[in-house]
């Protein structure tokens, strides 16, 4: 599968979203760095993982 301009742009679209959800929660919650940072790295994982089985 080759990755076109358009499937790049969705995926950097979706990891901006759910960064500033991550960040958002955390904002108002105060959670902890142990949470806050795997959760950043399984987020964006899920991300480009669902927006290329998405266009396959």
């Amino acid at each position: 599968m080759k990755i076109t301009p358009k499937i790049l742009f969705v995926m950097i679209f979706w990891m901006t979203v759910i960064t500033g959800v991550i960040f958002s929660i955390n904002a108002a919650f105060d959670i902890p760095d142990e949470i806050t940072g795997p959760a950043f790295f399984l987020s964006i994982g899920m991300t480009i993982s669902s927006t290329i089985n998405y266009y396959k």
